[in-house]
């Protein structure tokens, strides 16, 4: 397997707004926590919880198991509910243990939370996905593909399966000439319309290569066609598969941008898609939270803090600011 042994291990990113807590003792804080449990006071719990890194949460566990014969988590459900233990329980998991339910829950049920799948799926790398396969299969006895497949179709169905298989490229090695062909198969795609045909070029490069060699495709495709590929794409496709290739565009040429449009989708308009919120700054928290903070400044000309204010409210809204504050300053 290349890449980190933990490929979700991001070693205090200078753009995480969360990292490792330098004066942390283990045994130390679980005793906060349940001090602060027992008083009922949530606000110290979320500052604990939010003011250390992901690592250090997990290292919380044995000592409080130990000292109060009990699973920390149990304690921390008896304390909250709704959203704020949402949250709670997201800060809790290991990023991918959080990944893995997160895709267990968009498929278990009546109805498939697609905006789910696409998210997961067409923006983690190879090496996470990698893990996320192999963590669901040992977790659930079944495996992700199949899951998927079941409850997908088309195209669609296609392109998720791909990507859980691992048909995507996970080097950095890139290739013009390659480049400018797929460019001129994708603009050929675009002028015979291709929704109308079975299958398409997209699906085939899109599933497959990395997002340099990614990029490089949409820039000769730009020049070729005088418009982005975001254009024809949002033209020549409907639905959920729309959604995912325009994932894996945005997320090939622009993670930050991609992940400050699904925290603003999560909040426009009537009702907040808390599950989406609470999942992007979750998983971006310890990667480029910042980065994503400027980027929505950018393109909504709003503070974040100041809209996930405006949506969201009690210990809910404690959490979230917390982590979106986060514990470097």
């Amino acid at each position: 397997m290349s890449g980190s042994p933990n490929p979700y291990f991001t070693m205090n990113s200078p753009y995480a707004t969360i990292v490792d807590a330098r004066e942390f003792n283990a045994a130390l804080f679980a005793e906060k926590i349940d001090r602060a449990l027992r008083a009922g006071e949530k606000d110290v719990v979320i500052k604990v919880l939010t003011g250390i890194s992901n690592n250090q949460r997990q290292a919380l566990r044995e000592p409080y198991k130990l000292k109060y014969g009990k699973e920390l988590v149990d304690a921390l459900d008896k304390k909250f509910s709704g959203d704020a233990e949402k949250v709670i329980f997201a800060l809790m998991d290991t990023p991918l243990d959080y990944d893995v339910k997160q895709l267990k829950q968009a498929i278990k049920g009546l109805g498939t939370d697609e905006a789910v799948l696409i998210e997961i799926l067409c923006s983690r790398t190879v090496d996470q996905l990698r893990a996320i396969r192999a963590a669901y299969e040992k977790q659930y006895g079944k495996q992700l593909e199949k899951d998927v497949a079941g409850d997908t179709s088309g195209e669609f169905k296609d392109l998720l399966v791909s990507l859980v298989t691992g048909s995507k490229d996970g080097s950095h090695d890139t290739n013009d000439v390659q480049a400018k062909d797929d460019a001129v198969r994708l603009f050929a795609d675009g002028k015979a319309k291709l929704s109308k045909k079975e299958g398409s070029n997209f699906l085939q490069i899109l599933a497959t290569q990395n997002q340099y060699q990614l990029r490089k495709v949409f820039a000769y495709f730009q020049e070729l066609a005088g418009t982005d590929i975001e254009k024809l794409v949002e033209k020549e496709f409907s639905g959920d598969l729309r959604n995912s290739y325009l994932t894996i565009v945005r997320a090939a040429s622009d993670k930050q941008k991609f992940f400050a449009q699904q925290l603003h989708a999560s909040m426009k308009g009537l009702g907040t898609r808390d599950n989406d919120l609470i999942r992007v700054l979750v998983s971006r928290s310890e990667v480029d939270l910042e980065l994503i903070k400027t980027e929505f400044q950018t393109l909504y000309n709003k503070n974040l803090e100041d809209v996930v204010k405006g949506d969201t409210s009690g210990a809910y809204r404690d959490a979230l600011l917390s982590i979106i504050h986060g514990n470097h300053q």
